[in-house]
């Protein structure tokens, strides 16, 4: 018989005490290799999620574009919405005409937000929503509202597809932008996984003006913009899906990127930051090459 207490049996169980050691200990091993397993799934199927909802907008712009004749702009420029009535409705209802409404109002308090402001605190429709992605924004902490039509998933290239920001007082140029300007539609990018305003994501920690999406330069000469997305600076890619920001194409293809196959000039591979107005607009101005590229 053995001797010591760990070769004795425990009551009622059969087993010795080292023998439930190593029950227990090859129980944590299995957790620690199955763990990063199933976490490494679930990122997979949020950017498989993310790939498909890229797809379906891809297909929606398709379809606006070929009943209207130019691209959506990514603000109405004046006036109302028709469809919803919604004052300077964003591109997001544009492309709702096809894929269902971004914002549905559930009660009267809710339809005054809808038809008298810019914003709305939800996105019901999930096809604009990023699985990945955490909906913080700076005015959550100001008004308690999350304003997530400007601060969700996708930014809309809208320097060169509709209606670029001209300046503080509010003009709009280029827009209406027709189908036949863009020569080379399957290398110039119509969405993709927008982090907002680099300025604000730098020094508050907050998501802002995702709506839009700046290349890597203003183009001043080609487009009529002095302005980026936002007041605040250059509204740039983020990278949440393994390192790389998912892009839709304007033939309706949609693929994983990093910055620097954008154009964009990294300083920061960890935070994805990138250095302003500086690179090569090549996959956002429609013809395929850039002129006037910096280093």
């Amino acid at each position: 018989m053995r001797s010591g207490s760990t070769g004795k049996r425990l009551a009622g169980h059969g087993l010795t005490l080292i023998e439930l050691l190593v029950v227990i200990a090859v129980a944590g091993l299995l957790i620690a290799i199955i763990l990063p397993a199933l976490g490494g799934a679930v990122a997979a199927g949020r950017k498989t999620k993310n790939m498909s909802n890229h797809r379906q907008l891809g297909l929606a712009l398709r379809m606006y574009t070929d009943d209207h004749g130019y691209h959506p702009p990514h603000k109405m420029p004046s006036g109302e919405h028709a469809e919803t009535g919604r004052p300077k409705a964003r591109w997001h209802f544009m492309i709702g005409e096809y894929v269902g409404a971004p914002v549905v109002p559930q009660n009267a308090e809710e339809l005054d937000m809808f038809l008298n402001t810019n914003d709305f605190p939800r996105l019901d429709n999930e096809v604009f929503l990023d699985p990945a992605q955490s909906f913080e924004d700076m005015r959550s902490e100001q008004t308690g509202l999350i304003q997530v039509l400007r601060c969700g998933s996708y930014g809309y290239n809208y320097q060169y597809l509709g209606n670029s920001r001209t300046g503080a007082g509010g003009g709009y140029s280029n827009y209406p932008v027709p189908e036949h300007h863009v020569l080379q539609p399957y290398r110039t990018v119509a969405f993709a996984d927008s982090g907002g305003s680099q300025s604000l994501r730098t020094t508050t920690g907050h998501r802002e003006h995702a709506y839009t999406l700046d290349p890597p330069r203003l183009d001043t000469a080609n487009n009529g913009a002095i302005e980026w997305g936002h007041e605040t600076g250059q509204v740039t890619p983020e990278l949440r899906h393994g390192g790389r920001a998912i892009v839709s194409w304007l033939d309706g293809h949609a693929e994983a990127k990093g910055l620097e196959d954008l154009g964009y000039k990294v300083v920061d591979q960890e935070t994805g930051f990138v250095e302003p107005d500086t690179g090569d607009n090549s996959l956002f101005n429609g013809i395929g090459y850039d002129r006037d590229a910096t280093e």
